[in-house]
This record gives structure tokens, sequence and C-alpha cells, in this order.
């Protein structure tokens, strides 16, 4: 981490559960604009390399392409295919990575996510997804389909050539691409803290995630996202080259050493330009002779209301910017 963290505080995220499914990740405080580097970075590795289990493979009796038809089933096979395509599970751990389900329609009506029997150890994750209708009582429709671990975007083509290396291809074979995705959205909003002073300037992080199931836990997936992007940019410290870490702290270094820091600025002159303050607010300090924080730090809450032009919301802002300086009023 860079140094300016140490001024800016020891960094925290805050976790907050919207609902089941949503989830809002708080994060005080970045420098200014360094949240640009971290979040793109993190909000791709949650969306295309989360890894997750999908349908991949299909085969239905009778059907040997995607633009078949069969007599006595409102969907063609196409629709199908899309149908069974956003279905997402969750495998158990000691479960192997390609998975072979058999399944059989076999009367009259609607089809659903529901009617898929499910073998021990995989659970269901997004519900409510329909799959086919059957009109016809002599109709029977027999699939099998596979389900996959995987993580970004299996095309069809990369699909097809993988099979293409093993022995004994079955031609019938209907491939599915998927991006195994589990995650509805993924939002983040940046919050200025302080603009003033270079020094202090400082950035709040908020990210949202959605997933499809509550069965799926944000944490995991930013969690999973974080080693991603840390393996990967530790390939870029090389050994053999020298790095000026004068400019760089340790995590745990900023912890031991914010509570002196704080206490080391409240011995500097800072002038009141550097709260966030509103401009009627701070020209109303000014005119009564308060200059600089440290001024501000031994007023009570009384005796700003009793100075001219100061009124109640205004002092309820003094005391937010002061708060955002590790600061407060008297008393």
């Amino acid at each position: 981490m860079l140094d300016i963290q140490k001024f800016i505080g020891t960094p925290k995220i805050i976790v907050e559960e919207i609902d089941a499914v949503t989830t809002r990740f708080e994060l005080q405080f970045l420098p200014r604009w360094f949240w640009h580097t971290l979040w793109n970075a993190l909000r791709r590795a949650i969306l295309w390399y989360s890894a997750g289990w999908a349908i991949t493979w299909l085969k239905i009796n009778w059907a040997s392409h995607e633009y078949h038809t069969l007599d006595g089933v409102k969907e063609s096979i196409i629709d199908m295919m899309l149908n069974f395509k956003k279905l997402r599970f969750k495998v158990d751990e000691n479960v192997e990575k390609l998975q072979w389900i058999s399944q059989r329609f076999s009367w009259v009506g609607t089809y659903t996510w529901a009617d898929l029997k499910l073998p021990s150890g995989v659970e269901m994750l997004n519900g409510d997804v329909y799959l086919c209708e059957i009109s016809d009582p002599s109709v029977e429709v027999v699939l099998d389909y596979r389900l996959e671990k995987g993580y970004g975007y299996y095309s069809i083509d990369f699909l097809k050539s993988r099979e293409e290396k093993k022995d004994g291809q079955d031609l019938n074979v209907l491939f599915i691409d998927n991006d195994f995705r589990a995650t509805e959205y993924v939002t983040y909003e940046v919050e200025d803290v302080i603009d003033d002073f270079s020094w202090s300037s400082k950035d709040k992080l908020i990210l949202e995630v959605k997933t499809i199931s509550s069965s799926i836990k944000a944490q995991e997936l930013l969690s999973f996202a974080g080693e991603v992007v840390a393996s990967y940019a530790k390939l870029f410290i090389f050994d053999d080259v020298y790095v000026d870490k004068s400019l760089l702290v340790d995590f745990y270094d900023i912890a031991e050493t914010t509570d002196k820091m704080v206490e080391d600025m409240n011995i500097k002159t800072i002038p009141i330009d550097a709260l966030p303050l509103s401009e009627r607010t701070r020209n109303a300090l000014i005119k009564n002779e308060v200059l600089y924080v440290e001024d501000l730090e031994k007023k009570r809450k009384s005796e700003l209301l009793s100075m001219k032009g100061i009124w109640r919301k205004a002092v309820d802002e003094i005391i937010d910017s002061l708060a955002n300086m590790w600061k407060s009023l008297e008393g």
C-alpha cells in the first residue's frame, strides 16, 4: 500500500446484507482515484471468473440437431436448450467436475426446474425456470444433460473442439454455450470524502453484489476475485529488480501507527478550509474567527449555536466533517 494510507487511515471494509441475495461492501478509505485500479479488476473477476456449475451438454431422444422439433412438445429443441442454459447448480466439493444426469418427461403438462430429479450432492440454485410443455399424452421426452464446473465463457466452438479430442464422440450431442455466472449484477459507487488537500484526499468505495441465490454468498465471490487479482499481480514482482519501498507501507504497520499519526496531526495547524463544508458554513466560521480545525475542536455544540450565522443544520455538518478526520467537538 502507498504510505498516503497512513494519513487517510487504516483501510477497513463494512459488510451489510441488504437482503438474502444482495450484499453491500463499503471500503473506507482509498487514495484518490485508486478505486479505478482496484474496482475494475475486482468487478471483472467477479463477473467472468467466479467458478460455478451449469449445463454445457444436452441430448434429447430423436433430436439430432438444435433446429429439430418434437411432435407433441410446444417448444423447439433450440428453445429447450435456451431454457436449460439458464439453470445454475451448487455441487458438493467431493463430487467430480463433470456430472451426467438422465431425465424422463412422460405426462401432459408444463415442466419446470422443480421437475428435475437431481442426484445426491447437487442442488438447484435458481428457481422458477420454465423448461418445456408436453401436449400429447403419447409423447415421452427422454434427455441427458451434463453439469460442468467452470468459469468465464465456454463457447460452442470450444466445447466442440474439446470433445473432438476424445474417442467415441456422440454425434447427437447438443452443445450449450454458457458463462457459469452466479450473479445478477455487480455495481459500485464512489464518494469523495475530502477534496481540499492532496495529502488527505480520499475516496469511499461502495460495492453492491446481487447473487442468483441465497445459497451463494457474495463474500465468497469477492474473496475468490481478490485471490485471482492478487495472484496475477504477483507475477509482475521480479526478484532481480530493485523496488523503492520507501513510499510503501504494510497494512499492519498502518493499523499500529494510525493512532499516533492522528495524534501528531492535532499538533499541526490545519486551516478550516481542510474540512469539506458548504461555502455558507465555512464563511460563517471564518466571520466568527474560527480559522483552524484545532480552534473548532475546542468549541462545544452550544458555543457554535450561539455564533452568528450558524444554525443547527450547520453544526451537524461540522460534526460530520470533523468525524471524517477522526476529530470531534469538545464535550
